[in-house]
């Protein structure tokens, strides 16, 4: 997976449902992870993105947990 441009601004709103910290990547034009986010147990935040633009969450040694795909419309996604 990679960022694609020229989708919209759109916004997801992350949510660390895990009893252990989750860290938030914007995978870029090249697939590379960029770290954005720490988010402990139970913390949260809003990103602004675009569509077109995945978002992996990984543990803090990197183990990837789940992939977001941004839509057009904000949504949440709960990190379990």
């Amino acid at each position: 997976m990679r960022s694609a441009g020229g989708g919209p601004e759109t916004f997801i709103d992350f949510a660390n449902a895990r009893s252990e910290p989750a860290v938030v990547h914007w995978l870029d034009y090249g697939g590379q992870r960029r770290q954005y986010a720490v988010l402990q147990p139970g913390e949260g935040y809003r990103q602004q993105t675009y569509v077109g633009h995945p978002w992996v969450v990984t543990t803090v040694r990197g183990v990837g947990l789940v992939c977001f795909l941004p839509d057009h419309r904000t949504l949440r996604a709960v990190v379990r």
